[in-house]
């Protein structure tokens, strides 16, 4: 079976060179460029463009070499301690942009009581807004 495949490959393979033997070349040109342009080919459907082939074949290309190196990155071994340093600074991130959030929520809800208590008057809401302004004013320096 594998004798036959092997002959019909290598019978196909030399019928095409006379095939294209008999070919003019003006016309293998104008194939060429037909192929050529068919490949790169894109169409408009709904407002949007779809890829040619040879788009598609590249960004396929791509994402295959791309899925590979994945692969061999997820195949390599963990080291531990990594693992855990990176787990450790995660939650260390963590841990410190909840408390910042927690202490703007608190001293926004401060000012805010402030504002409503003394709202009646106005120079003492003009100084805590200006008092407020000064400090962020100031920690914007450091």
């Amino acid at each position: 079976m594998e004798i036959n495949a092997e002959v019909n490959k290598i019978f196909g393979q030399e019928m095409a060179k006379l095939f294209a033997a008999t070919i003019d070349e003006e016309e293998l040109k104008q194939k060429a460029q037909q192929v050529w342009l068919n490949l790169n080919k894109s169409e408009w459907s709904y407002n949007s463009k779809t890829n040619s082939e040879i788009e598609t074949y590249i960004r396929q290309q791509i994402l295959n070499r791309l899925y590979e190196k994945i692969e061999e990155i997820l195949k390599e071994p963990i080291n531990e301690e990594t693992l855990k340093q990176k787990a450790r600074e995660m939650v260390d991130k963590a841990r410190r942009a909840g408390e910042e959030a927690i202490v703007r929520d608190m001293a926004q809800r401060m000012v805010d009581n402030v504002l409503s208590i003394y709202g009646r008057n106005e120079q003492i809401v003009r100084e805590v807004l200006s008092q407020m302004n000064l400090q962020k004013e100031s920690n914007k320096l450091y």
